[in-house]
């Protein structure tokens, strides 16, 4: 064997020690990229949702100076900045044609500023109060295809899960007689956690597909609600998990719709003493602005069958103390029946037992089902929302309880009302409440 030979075979032939040394240096390589990538995944992850809101800021500027194209309209939309505030039909929106969309709606989103109402739900206790403390909500105002926009944000959640955008699942809806602290659940809903909440109080969409509801169109009727749902529970907030709606109070017809796109999602309905709540709608004697006086000259259907029934009479011969509590006991009535066929799911709470049992049972087992209860800490912040007037709108007016004075100054045409319409549902309600 010549010199280089051998030379060339000592090359081959490492010794154990230099074995060692060299998976040493291996694995300590391996096992710092991993550590690279690891850490690179985390930045892109920040990187993603950040290059989406700068993207997103741009087109914010650009909108403002109404220098916009539909296509950023709905990359807003798929970012989480706009919002679903409104629908607008003009006909019947359902096609059962399986190559159109299942239903044609005109819907428009502008920015929200969520951050004021979880400040102080007080302060911007409606849907409406919370537009108006939106400065961006006028500039970025903008109307689309409701199922277009729908369709790509679902899309675009898909593509981006695990990110931060997301749609939240309801956690619960409420419904309610009207003036009976429906507003007042929906801030202690807000104040229970607000990082981690959103609530809807009393917005248009909602209300607006639940009317649309058509049995003759069910498949369609759901996917509208569900996509009016999952639109409004879209966020890029990671905190944000608690999602709710506090629907109007004419909304008590329609939780028959919301239960049929929503089968297992728990809900409640508010109510009142018959007479505090009457005093409530009907401040002065002689009013006819009520909001339960709003279907005086255009009685519905139930309102005919429920006078016929129980006086004899027709709608117009009512007197509007009579009217305000036939209309109430119709909303008292859909809900009664709804709550018998709910398995649990839908549950009532009267006013004078707010907050007590929002804290001991609703929010903690209902809404969240949860097995341990509230926090002392998010038992305070119920509790102190509570002690400001739910529709303060920044006055900071203190609540008083005033269900005696009502009783007080409630006039006898008005206690003889109440008694004949309302009273009967009201004690079909107290044997149902939640103890």
């Amino acid at each position: 064997m010549t010199r280089i030979q051998r030379r060339k075979k000592s090359r081959r032939e490492l010794s154990p020690l230099h074995l060692v040394l060299l998976l040493f240096v291996l694995l300590t390589t391996a096992f710092i990229a991993i550590i690279r990538i690891s850490k690179s995944v985390g930045r892109a992850s920040h990187e993603d949702i950040n290059s989406i809101r700068t993207r997103n800021d741009n087109r914010y500027v650009a909108m403002q100076k109404k220098n916009y194209q539909s296509d950023d309209i709905i990359k807003m939309i798929q970012g989480g900045y706009l919002h679903l505030v409104d629908l607008r039909v003009t006909s019947n929106p359902f096609s059962t044609d399986a190559d159109e969309p299942p239903y044609s709606i005109q819907a428009q989103f502008c920015h929200l500023e969520f951050a004021k109402h979880k400040a102080d739900p007080a302060a911007v206790p409606m849907f409406k109060d919370l537009q108006a403390q939106s400065p961006a909500c006028k500039s970025t105002r903008v109307q689309v295809d409701l199922y277009t926009a729908a369709t790509a944000a679902k899309q675009y959640d898909k593509l981006h899960e695990g990110v931060s955008i997301r749609s939240m699942t309801p956690n619960g809806f409420v419904f309610h007689e009207s003036r009976c602290g429906s507003t007042l659940v929906a801030n202690s809903l807000v104040a229970f956690e607000p990082s981690q909440t959103r609530v809807y109080s009393e917005s248009g969409p909602p209300i607006s597909a639940a009317k649309l509801f058509n049995m003759d169109y069910e498949l369609q009727s759901k996917a509208l609600l569900r996509d009016v749902i999952y639109l409004m529970g879209r966020t890029d907030d990671l905190k944000e998990e608690n999602l709710f709606f506090k629907i109007q109070s004419i909304g008590s017809k329609s939780i028959w719709a919301f239960r049929k796109a929503f089968p297992t999602t728990p809900w409640l309905y508010v109510y009142r003493d018959p007479v505090q709540v009457m005093k409530s709608h009907l401040k002065v004697e002689g009013t006819n602005k009520a909001v339960c006086l709003r279907s005086q000259h255009r009685p519905t259907h139930d309102i005919f069958t429920l006078t016929k029934n129980i006086s004899g009479r027709k709608p117009d011969e009512l007197s509007n103390e009579e009217f305000c509590a036939a209309h109430l006991a119709t909303l008292c009535a859909a809900a009664e029946k709804e709550l018998l066929d709910s398995n649990g799911l839908g549950k009532v709470i009267n006013y004078q037992d707010i907050p007590k049992v929002l804290i001991d049972d609703i929010i903690p087992h209902h809404f969240l089902d949860k097995a341990d209860g509230l926090s002392p800490e998010q038992v305070q912040r119920i509790l102190k929302v509570n002690e400001k007037y739910s529709k303060g709108r920044h006055t900071n007016k203190e609540w008083k309880d005033d269900s005696k004075l009502k009783e007080e100054t409630a006039w006898p045409e008005m206690k003889d009302a109440s008694k004949l319409f309302l009273s009967p549902v009201y004690e079909r309600l107290e044997k149902m409440k939640t103890q």
